[in-house]
């Protein structure tokens, strides 16, 4: 369907980039792993990573862009092709300003309760970040049933984050007299909003992409 007007490469590169993208969450999640378990070089190392794959992702992502601006289609598909790309980038953006505040927290000198909470939102992200990249690889497909589905699983997933992010907000409140210095408190904030951003920005990419199925829907009936 959207391969009879979209070009060949755009859909090659969507698809890359959807995986990248994945990838930058997988291995920020990886990182949060390796530290609860005190393998800190190695979580250093995973956080860098997250860095260079979101560059790799960048670059692909203005291929993207440089071709579809080339590409005559119906101006009102076009632009929701774009801010599909746009949100799909606001996801590795927030991941990468989640692994910049990890790199500078002493995470093993938080409480124990905030770590889980921020590791249980991470999980939803990745979950979330994982069922946009296949909802878009399917939807370029044709399975737009299957497609659908998947936005579903991703509007849910961001209403759990939204509930997770809540619960960790509490957390430093119920916590603040273990969290030394203050800064730290504000730190540990930044983090868990950035990961909710994720997650919703997830859910604004689903969303267009819903505008792109709606589209050619009635594209299809006329």
């Amino acid at each position: 369907m959207f391969k009879e007007v979209l070009p060949v490469k755009i859909i090659e590169l969507l698809g890359e980039y959807v995986d990248l993208v994945v990838d930058i969450a997988d291995t920020f999640h990886d990182s949060l792993k390796l530290l609860n378990e005190i393998r800190t070089g190695e979580a250093r190392k995973k956080l860098a990573d997250t860095m260079k794959i979101e560059s790799k992702a960048d670059s692909i992502r203005r291929q993207i862009i440089d071709i579809l601006e080339e590409t005559r289609i119906d101006p009102g598909f076009k632009e929701d092709f774009f801010h599909l790309v746009k949100k799909i980038d606001s996801v590795a953006d927030w991941i990468k300003e989640a692994a910049r505040e990890l790199l500078i927290i002493p995470y093993l000198e938080t409480p124990q309760p905030i770590r889980e909470g921020i590791n249980n939102l991470a999980g939803k992200v990745v979950e979330a970040a994982r069922a946009t990249g296949e909802a878009i690889k399917r939807a370029m497909d044709g399975e737009l049933r299957i497609a659908e589905e998947l936005i579903a699983k991703v509007e849910r997933l961001e209403e759990e984050a939204d509930k997770a992010n809540v619960e960790n907000r509490g957390k430093l409140l119920d916590y603040a007299d273990q969290i030394k210095p203050f800064t730290l408190a504000i730190l540990l904030h930044d983090l868990n909003q950035d990961l909710e951003e994720a997650a919703d920005a997830c859910e604004d990419a689903v969303d267009y992409l819903r505008a792109l199925i709606v589209s050619w829907s009635k594209r299809e009936q006329t």
